[in-house]
């Protein structure tokens, strides 16, 4: 947890209250390890673990995605087999990382650096690819990643280690983030919106924390069109995930108060750019 980003973490139970700093217990290569914030109007305590702020404490899974994704193995070999060739497979095109991280960086504007998070960030796959492009162009800011699941942020988190890289990682909910509103200059998912959950809460944080001229980009996977891809999709469902048509995703952008500035479609994979 880099120290900087304190005085921008706000409770998520009071959004416009910034969170104080209650103790902090170690600190590493300038890095807090170890720690404890506070909000001063909830008295809630927040605590700082192996350089991981954790947000949600005790949380009941509700979903067998969920409960999935809080398997270390899982997590441990989530980048390592599936999603290196899961836009190839889905878009029924070659669709390589490269492509895919170039596309989101450069949608995102990452070289003008602010505060990016990264929204269900699995193993900080986007987190690393948008603070590795704010390094290249010299621009201030922070790179933070925001997942629900523990396994994958200690994954993440290692990740980011081994390539050197200064990204700050919280547990919490995509439907309550820990900044306040009109803060974050960057927003990013991928396709994790499938599996968030409330997808209307969840967009409406965007809306909430997106600065003025902040833009948020989004890649996420629509219903199939197929019979083999829909019948998949709905032995999915039953793990909890979720896959509206093209137009009830843009619906949801539109009833959160986002506006879609651009959007391509490949299979069923969706790049959406919003404001």
């Amino acid at each position: 947890m880099e120290p900087q980003l304190l005085p921008l973490l706000s409770c998520p139970r009071h959004p416009t209250v910034t969170l104080t700093v209650e103790q902090i217990e170690r600190v590493v290569n300038g890095a807090i390890v170890s720690g404890r914030l506070r909000c001063p109007v909830c008295a809630t305590t927040y605590l700082i673990k192996d350089g991981i702020l954790d947000m949600i404490g005790q949380h009941r899974l509700t979903s067998a995605a969920q409960v999935v994704n809080e398997v270390p193995v899982a997590a441990w070999a989530y980048e390592r087999t599936w999603r290196p060739f899961a836009l190839s497979l889905l878009s029924s095109e070659h669709f390589p990382l490269t492509r895919e991280l170039k596309l989101i960086t450069g949608l995102a504007g990452a070289g003008r650096g602010g505060l990016m998070v990264d929204v269900g960030c699995s193993n900080g796959l986007y987190a690393r690819a948008l603070e590795h492009v704010r390094r290249q162009s010299g621009a201030g800011g922070f790179v933070v990643g925001i997942d629900l699941s523990m396994a994958m942020l200690q994954e993440a988190q290692r990740r980011a280690y081994r390539e050197g890289l200064s990204i700050s990682f919280i547990r919490a909910s995509a439907q309550a983030m820990p900044f306040a509103d009109g803060t974050v200059d960057v927003l990013v998912m991928g396709g994790s919106l499938n599996e968030i959950g409330n997808i209307p809460a969840a967009l409406s944080e965007w809306r909430r924390l997106l600065s003025p001229q902040g833009r948020g980009v989004m890649m996420s996977l629509v219903a199939a069109s197929t019979p083999i891809g829909q019948g998949i999709q709905q032995l999915l469902a039953s793990g909890g995930l979720q896959f509206p048509s093209l137009a009830d995703l843009n619906h949801y952008f539109t009833a959160a108060g986002l506006r879609l500035r651009a959007q391509w479609q490949y299979g069923i994979v969706v790049f959406s750019v919003l404001q």
